[in-house]
């Protein structure tokens, strides 16, 4: 199993701007979710998308599976955005103050292993 996200380190918020349906004019309807306890990383990693394109990230979002509250479905999310057809972004306010908009192209839930449930997810941002 591995070991819980320290509490320490879950201070930041990310409220997420999921497209769930394009209006009239073909421009994409958002629906805002509030996440509270997320933990916000700068990175400079290469990771490859589902659509196997090779991205380098600028942060990743890392959303634990009982502390982050509440556990909403980041998988549906990213598909509902694929379906619209438009990106999924995520508004990040860390503790400190600073507030950044990054645009999501990974979610990775991550297992704890042998249990059943997710640990954390891992949401890749650009």
């Amino acid at each position: 199993m591995l070991s819980p996200i320290p509490s320490v380190m879950l201070k930041d918020v990310a409220t997420f701007h999921v497209p769930v349906s394009l209006n009239d004019y073909q421009m994409p309807v958002y629906q805002d979710y509030m996440v509270k306890k997320v933990h916000i990383q700068n990175s400079n990693e290469v990771r490859r998308t589902s659509t196997n394109e090779e991205v380098v990230l600028k942060a990743i979002l890392f959303v634990d599976g009982k502390k982050s509250a509440p556990i909403y479905d980041y998988m549906s999310f990213m598909k509902m955005a694929e379906a619209v057809g438009a990106d999924m972004t995520v508004t990040v306010t860390e503790s400190n103050g600073n507030e950044n908009e990054y645009t999501v192209t990974i979610v990775d839930a991550v297992p704890d292993v042998p249990a059943i449930r997710t640990h954390h997810t891992e949401i890749g941002l650009i």
